[in-house]
């Protein structure tokens, strides 16, 4: 990989930046290009990441059943937004979002902990009790939506419902 001096200056230091370029295969996201601007002297690090494969824009269903289904692995594309009806819960992709790989519990572990944020009102100690009960393998069915315009979102089960957006 080749570096390349650039007149761009390092917002730490001011020193010269260098620019790097790789392209990569990465699984659920196929082909991408990881750019980087790089301080040597203060290791300043700006990188960004440009995907350039996409499938057609989806909507993925899963219901859960039962703390089984907690386990199911999720990937949400940077693109896609997570919804949770039943919880009045939303993940949405913001101008930095990056995808990631959990399960349907880390999804609700998440969510429970931005709970922290809003205080402790009745409504939101609620919900909190609400997904420490689903947490725990109470009976409460909810539906896991992901509504992705890559197309790249995957729920790794027999059992969901893609819809076309197209």
């Amino acid at each position: 990989m080749e570096e390349i001096k650039t007149e761009a200056r390092c917002p730490n230091c001011n020193e010269f930046l260098f620019y790097l370029e790789a392209d990569n295969d990465i699984p659920y996201e196929g082909k991408i290009t990881i750019h980087t601007y790089l301080c040597r002297n203060c290791s300043y690090r700006n990188v960004t990441i440009e995907r350039h494969d996409r499938d057609s824009p989806k909507i993925i269903k899963f219901k859960i059943k039962n703390k089984n289904d907690l386990k199911t692995i999720v990937y949400r594309s940077p693109d896609a937004s997570v919804q949770i009806p039943e919880l009045d819960a939303e993940i949405s992709p913001g101008i930095a979002s990056k995808g990631y790989i959990t399960t349907v519990e880390g999804i609700l572990t998440s969510i429970r902990e931005k709970l922290t944020i809003m205080g402790d009102g009745e409504d939101v100690n609620y919900l909190r009790q609400r997904i420490d009960g689903i947490l725990s393998g109470a009976e409460e069915k909810i539906t896991i939506i992901i509504d992705d315009d890559s197309g790249k979102s995957r729920i790794n089960s027999g059992r969901v419902e893609v819809i076309s957006k197209e």
